[in-house]
């Protein structure tokens, strides 16, 4: 008896265990050629409705997508990408929408995993896009974007974008008071923004939403180097140079409007007595005297809640073991807030995700020169070397308090007249350094790319971009170790 209930069990074991794995979850085979992302986003939307998805089962579930989204680019079909494209990035969108509807329920464990998730699916949904729309691919430089057609608000002049539940999408979008944009910009420093923390993330600003509740007025409050916080029109912070844009909205619309409105006067007062919150440069939380982009919404939230909302519930991780580059950055290692870490709190759904596809290699191939050298870095012990420029940068930046020379000099360097005098003279530096060094690896990513894409048709996935730029490493190139090499 003992030994037929020991065969019931282990057989209810074995069962509990194949319906755990259903066929399109299981881990692919070697002979697989090409991964179905219409089935895969569809099961993702019937588990959560099913709850198969759950506390239980998700740390085990999403290590599974995240290996299966982390190999697609490598084998996806172009022609049914030409055939099926604005379906499978509608049924994405849907199927991170249904995975972000758990996120109240689910451990810690889980929603570190589940960011590490969304960064493969919308690297999946770049992918897709690029082919899908065949948009011809451009740098970011050379888009004039407070000429442009405005994001968002102009539905006709970019692609189709997605709006969450209970928005239409036909009707012009309706920003909210205490609304939160992530965004991810096109340059090395965005790019060292994204690819810094770990997760890696395709975000590098946050921008919090302030709505007059009587004329209606949309405006942003933000943070930027050189600048400080200020206050911009809504058309303007949605013109800058954003590859993508992510709105979010609180769930306690009440609270939302009140930290928006309590940041909005704050800044407001300030400028009638002609002063300013100046930029954080060192990324101290604790100290509201000074912000950075993340602060604004972050000390917002939590003055009017007199702390009991804190954002985000979970931070991201700095790895790097670097403390002088750190230090050029202005982070530490250990836990910090990156914009991403807003698209995983649970306070907050998603109520619009845009993409700019026109832009999307550039993109890729900053965020790819930008990883591989914080990875030769960590790996190979690689350091910044100042060269030319960087000095130069410095020399002409010490001129900043002598009126007359500095608007001759800041012409010649290309740094902003109207920077704030407290950027200290390391960051600067450091922007040149990476100019420097971006114009050494840029040239060739971007080359190796375009070849490849005009080759087979299809553009080089993110392993490829940055096993190119790895492969040239290993030439040596004088141009490049000038500025970055061992040690």
């Amino acid at each position: 008896m003992k030994r037929n209930t020991c065969l019931i069990i282990l057989i209810a074991f074995v069962l509990s265990s194949c319906a755990y794995w259903p066929k399109s979850w299981r881990k692919p085979s070697s002979v697989e050629t090409s991964m179905d992302l219409l089935e895969k986003s569809q099961v993702i939307i019937d588990r959560v409705a099913t709850r198969d998805f759950n506390v239980q089962s998700c740390s085990r579930d999403l290590d599974l997508l995240i290996e299966q989204y982390s190999k697609a680019p490598e084998t996806l079909n172009i022609e049914v990408i030409k055939n099926q494209g604005q379906e499978i990035l509608d049924q994405s969108f849907d199927a991170r929408m249904a995975i972000h509807s758990m996120l109240d329920v689910l451990p810690v464990e889980c929603k570190a995993k589940v960011k590490d998730l969304y960064l493969k699916m919308r690297m999946v949904e770049d992918y897709v896009g690029v082919h899908y729309y065949s948009d011809a691919q451009i740098s970011a430089d050379s888009i004039k974007y407070q000429e442009e057609p405005v994001p968002v608000y102009e539905v006709d002049k970019y692609r189709p974008y997605h709006v969450g539940a209970g928005i239409d999408p036909k009707a012009k979008f309706e920003f909210k008071n205490g609304d939160i944009m992530i965004t991810k910009g096109i340059s090395f420093v965005s790019s060292t923004i994204s690819e810094l923390a770990a997760p890696k993330s395709v975000f590098s600003h946050i921008v919090f939403v302030h709505v007059d509740e009587k004329t209606k007025e949309v405006t942003t409050i933000e943070s930027y180097v050189g600048k400080g916080v200020s206050i911009f029109p809504i058309e303007e912070a949605l013109k800058n140079e954003n590859a993508r844009i992510l709105v979010l909205r609180a769930k306690d619309q009440a609270l939302a409007s009140k930290a928006a409105n309590y940041m909005y006067n704050k800044v407001q007062k300030l400028k009638s007595e002609k002063k300013y919150i100046p930029y954080d440069y060192e990324l101290d939380f604790s100290d509201n005297s000074k912000m950075s982009c993340e602060e604004v919404a972050y000390d917002a939230y939590k003055t009017v809640s007199n702390g009991a909302m804190i954002i985000p519930e979970m931070e991201s991780q700095i790895l790097l073991d670097d403390p002088k580059f750190l230090k050029r950055v202005g982070v530490k290692k250990g836990p910090m807030m990156v914009p991403t870490d807003m698209e995983t709190d649970s306070r907050f759904d998603v109520v619009l995700d845009w993409t700019d596809y026109r832009v999307m290699r550039d993109s890729w191939r900053k965020d790819a020169l930008l990883g591989e050298m914080f990875r030769w870095i960590q790996d190979y012990d690689y350091r910044i070397y100042e060269n030319m420029t960087s000095v130069a940068a410095k020399v002409i930046w010490s001129t900043r308090y002598i009126p007359g020379l500095w608007g001759m000099m800041s012409k010649i360097s290309g740094i902003p007249k109207d920077f704030t005098k407290d950027v200290p003279s390391l960051t600067i530096t450091t922007m040149a350094s990476l100019k420097s060094i971006g114009g050494n690896l840029l040239p060739v990513v971007t080359k190796a790319d375009q070849e490849h894409f005009e080759k087979t048709g299809r553009w080089m996935t993110t392993e490829e971009l940055r096993s190119t730029l790895d492969q040239y490493r290993q030439t040596n190139p004088k141009g490049l170790r000038k500025v970055f090499r061992e040690k």
